[in-house]
């Protein structure tokens, strides 16, 4: 009995916090694979690839408007720095980063960066994990055969072949593999209107 009162409070609280709000939500089909709303934190690409970040100040059924956050870090602290509010047609925007990938404001601009180790699988669906073991492999052959005088093309060309093919399946995931999620036939974005108001 307690944990269905405590559960129609927490709906009646949720119901109050976002019927005020209107939301964007990223889909892949009919999946949902992330949603924003009115304060948080967002990263897009342009159509003329450029990249933004900021704080959501507003939604509208066909723009998005938002407060550029730049954090800047330095040797002993972390400054935050805000830009004036900029609005965006929704139809312009081009690609979501994916989990892990970040975008972050440096040289003058807001830049994308994968960073391996937060990106899931990040090293064997780029195909990192493939080159880099494969040129590592071939390269041990050829110096091992080198040092023990015993290194022949003839006679090593199927372990050099296999090592090659690994190294082409590498550079074939690296080409295929897209740290975004481009906006199309397989990801669209959704507007839900929660407020009371018509916009």
């Amino acid at each position: 009995m307690n944990k269905l009162i405590l559960t129609a409070i927490f709906l009646s609280f949720f119901s109050m916090v976002y019927s005020q709000q209107n939301i964007l939500i990223l889909k892949k089909r009919n999946r949902t694979i992330a949603n924003f709303w009115k304060g948080s934190i967002i990263a897009f690409q342009l159509k003329d690839k450029s990249w933004r970040k900021g704080e959501i100040r507003k939604i509208t059924k066909d723009s998005i408007y938002i407060k550029p956050t730049i954090v800047q870090y330095n040797f002993m602290s972390v400054d935050t720095m805000y830009a004036s509010v900029e609005g965006y047609p929704l139809t312009e925007l081009f690609s979501f980063p994916k989990s892990g990938v970040h975008v972050d404001y440096v040289d003058g601009r807001f830049q994308m960066f994968i960073s391996g180790s937060h990106v899931q699988g990040y090293w064997l669906k780029s195909g990192w994990i493939f080159r880099v073991g494969a040129i590592g492999y071939a390269a041990l052959k050829i110096i091992n055969g080198v040092i023990k005088n015993s290194f022949s093309w003839s006679d090593d060309k199927t372990q050099l072949g296999i090592g090659a093919a690994v190294l082409i399946g590498g550079v074939i995931l690296d080409k295929t593999y897209k740290p975004t999620f481009r906006l199309g036939k397989k990801y669209h974005i959704d507007f839900l209107d929660l407020s009371n108001k018509k916009q």
